[in-house]
């Protein structure tokens, strides 16, 4: 069996070690990570897994013979590429036969349902086919190399044609998929959403209280709002309803307050639009502001502001203003600095006006924001709004991996913290909470400035790190989170790759893991932040089972 394989590989000009070490990726990539994957994602990571494994295999070899270092002989060479060859089928059928559990136990463990159907045989079948193109792919990339260097001008030396004519198809390959591919993508992308963007859902009723943006009374129309902030105006509940809710106690209208891309010509010009409107009704003589910074396609998420209204009974002004209208991961690619600068310009004027009101009748000012929002968000939150008139606080929920705060905060941690519940001190300026209330800290007191962090340690969005590539990240290596697979382990690079595709997938799941975030955790985390005023432990449970 192993010669007809070595024949085999060997007539149609195909590496044995090359196969063998892409055996050995595809297989670590078959375990477990932070998010259930489907067949597909799961044959795609394989087929990509598999292609840099021999990719590697390749470059060792080739790095071998271009030192002219000792090889053996050729029957030597067939015995052990094939011995080898079959350990790394036999580790990869083990793998591929406990998959399926593997994914199942992470399954259950976010109340998903197993897997069905023939999920092994479309793993393979994908990953085979997307690993065939690659090789394909990698194939026309020599042949561009060797045509490249034997047109070199002059008498070089083998291993500098060589070097050079590698040097120039991978800046001509990086120049290709970067310039041209990828910003055909881009463009493709940018004309689809902006599209989206500007579609108006007849279904969506017109504000018809003029205490919010888009109304007959608002200085911002409601066509120039964008999708998601035509959303986010006519979402909540009325007075009437949260009254209800209350029994009967007197509630007042929710104010939200939102600026599209189009409501003025630039960032600042947004941010003084917002302002005004804010005057126009009112906004600063309610008890709680919040300043949203929404995620890249302006969304603002419903189950972290609808919560807060009801539990104020409405005297609330929510104010957010749209950056973009790509999905977060484009938004931060294409414009990485947008969403910083347009969080700082909102957050800067009505900080400035806000402080200037006195202090016992202004409202409580707090931040939010949510993945790429809390990013932006972050960002804003400057020396000026810390010292010198500090806002309330703010809650992060979702922060990406790349927030500032978060990562030296977390960097900081309490020794005796884990890395998805750090510990910053004795808590009195900035806590984290997950699914489980971890902000009520015995024998602590909060601050004048409160930071919360919502994250959920199944969250890859949260908790990727690019050095996970060589060594393995510390909440992998400490007390394992509840949502976290006890059967997770690190491989070297394979889970750095795993983490990056989970990223896509993060919002696949139910709410209370992944990027999914459940309004009962938000409820938790504004009860600390705001201290509504005559609140019970009872009044928290029962807010939690309405939006539950």
């Amino acid at each position: 069996m192993i010669k007809s394989v070595n024949s085999f590989l060997e007539r149609h000009q195909i590496s044995v070690m090359g196969i063998s070490l892409g055996l050995i990726f595809f297989s670590a990539s078959l375990t477990p990570s932070l998010i259930p994957r489907s067949a597909i994602i799961q044959g795609t990571l394989g087929g990509l897994v598999m292609a840099i494994g021999y990719l590697f295999a390749k470059i060792i070899i080739g790095t071998w013979r271009f030192l002219e270092l000792p090889e053996f002989t050729h029957s030597r060479h067939r015995s052990v590429t094939g011995s080898l060859f079959f350990i790394c089928f036999a580790i990869f059928c083990i793998s591929l036969f406990q998959l399926r559990s593997g994914q199942n136990e992470l399954r259950a463990l976010m109340t998903m349902n197993p897997l069905e159907g023939n999920h092994e045989l479309i793993v393979v079948g994908l990953a085979i086919a997307l690993f065939f193109f690659f090789l394909l792919l990698g194939r026309f990339v020599a042949l561009t190399a060797w045509f490249l260097r034997n047109r070199m001008p002059g008498r070089m030396p083998p291993r500098v044609s060589i070097t050079l004519s590698l040097a120039l198809v991978t800046i001509l390959s990086w120049n290709l998929a970067n310039g041209v591919i990828a910003r055909g993508l881009l463009n493709m992308a940018d004309e689809t959403l902006r599209e989206i963007d500007s579609r108006i859902d007849p279904e969506l009723p017109v504000p018809q209280d003029s205490l919010r943006s888009g109304s007959d009374d608002s200085l911002i129309l409601w066509e120039r709002l964008g999708a998601q902030g035509r959303r986010f105006v006519s979402g909540g509940r009325s007075a009437e309803e949260i009254s209800k809710i209350h029994g009967g106690k007197p509630a007042k209208e929710p104010i939200r307050i939102y600026a599209g891309l189009n409501s003025a010509e630039d960032i600042r010009d947004r941010a003084a639009l917002v302002l005004e409107e804010m005057k126009r009704v009112g906004a600063f003589e309610r008890s709680i502001l919040i300043v949203a910074t929404p995620t890249g396609t302006g969304w603002i998420d419903s189950a972290a502001v609808d919560p807060l209204e009801v539990m104020h009974r409405g005297d609330t002004a929510i104010v957010g203003m749209q950056y973009s209208y790509l999905m977060s991961p484009l938004a931060l690619y294409v414009e990485p600095d947008v969403a910083p600068e347009s969080a700082k310009a909102l957050v800067n004027i009505v900080h400035g006006h806000w402080r200037q009101l006195p202090a016992d009748t202004r409202p409580k000012l707090f931040l939010h924001g949510l993945s790429l929002g809390s990013y932006g968000s972050e960002n804003a939150l400057s020396p000026l709004n810390m010292i010198d008139n500090p806002v309330n606080g703010a809650l992060w929920s979702g922060p990406t991996f790349g927030n500032p705060i978060w990562q030296d905060l977390t960097r900081n941690r309490n020794a005796d913290s884990p890395a998805w519940l750090p510990l910053i001190g004795d808590g009195r300026t900035a806590r984290f909470t997950t699914q489980e209330n971890a902000l009520n800290i015995a024998g602590s007191s909060w601050s004048q400035m409160r930071l919360v962090f919502l994250q959920y340690a199944s969250d890859p969005i949260t908790f990727f790190e690019i050095t996970s590539a060589f060594r393995p990240s510390a909440w992998i290596t400490d007390e394992r989170a509840p949502d976290v697979s006890e059967n997770l382990r690190w491989y070297p690079l394979i889970t750095m790759l795993q983490i990056a595709v989970d990223m896509l997938i993060a919002a696949e799941v139910p709410e209370g893991f992944g990027h999914v975030f459940a309004a009962e955790h938000y409820i938790n985390a504004w009860v600390a932040l705001t201290e509504p005023d005559n609140w019970q432990e009872g009044d928290t449970e029962q807010l939690k089972e309405m939006f539950r």
